[in-house]
């Protein structure tokens, strides 16, 4: 009797899981779980950096840096960021990225907090926070205010059916020091290359593209504008 369920649920997922989409749901999960190693990995050290480079830095940050990819980068977000993480740190070698799967936004700010008691932001910090729930204006207006004073830079959600996307642009508005990446509308663009197969997630050149977008989003908000770049987006600095 129990062979014949443990058959029948094979069946079962057999003809409503199509074996390619399975496939592919399966790696982009290893990948996910490759880069959260990584990650982790990272952690401590990037805090002990961040905490000495806030000791030695100047009064501004265009006195210290030409460029967004010279800086300390401090990222909290979910899988979207996570998926992208290789190619974040290609681009921001000096930055630190914690990104989780399936965080919530009401997780990350418990990561917010713990950076804030430790001055760990570094020199910006970009969130990735609004994808896997739905949120309500007061609590991105809760993490702007336990940021340690930092420009925040919010990344905007693709792939998901909710209001985040309008909520966090109201915030914003209010604040003179935060500012929105609007990776919905890139995504959208270029969907095709861009996307897995999942609907979500960047690929390796969405990745790349991801990477720049915060980059050049920051260089135009604290350093100045960057002329207009290619498509698919190179990586050399």
């Amino acid at each position: 009797m129990i062979l014949c369920i443990v058959f029948a649920i094979g069946v079962y997922d057999f003809f409503t899981i199509p074996p390619k989409a399975k496939a592919a749901a399966e790696e982009i999960e290893v990948m996910l779980r490759k880069n959260q190693e990584e990650a982790n990995e990272r952690r401590k050290q990037a805090r002990e950096e961040a905490r000495q480079r806030e000791e030695d830095k100047p009064a501004t940050l265009r006195d210290l840096y030409t460029d967004a990819s010279q800086m300390n980068v401090v990222g909290v977000g979910d899988s979207v960021m996570l998926a992208a993480l290789p190619q974040l740190y290609e681009r921001f070698p000096n930055g630190y990225f914690d990104a989780v799967f399936g965080r919530t936004l009401y997780e990350g700010r418990n990561t917010v907090y713990e950076l804030e008691q430790e001055d760990g932001f570094g020199d910006v910090v970009v969130y990735s926070l609004i994808t896997n729930s739905y949120v309500e204006e007061a609590d991105i207006e809760d993490i702007i205010a336990h940021s340690g004073g930092r420009p925040t830079f919010w990344i905007t959600t693709f792939g998901v059916t909710n209001d985040s996307n309008a909520k966090l642009q109201n915030v914003l508005k209010r604040h003179s020091n935060a500012y929105l990446i609007d990776w919905e509308t890139l995504a959208m663009e270029h969907i095709g290359e861009y996307i897995l197969s999942d609907g979500l997630h960047p690929n390796e050149v969405g990745s790349r593209a991801y990477a720049e977008l915060i980059r050049r989003t920051i260089n135009n908000a604290l350093l100045g504008p960057l002329p207009m770049w290619p498509n698919p987006v190179p990586m050399e600095k």
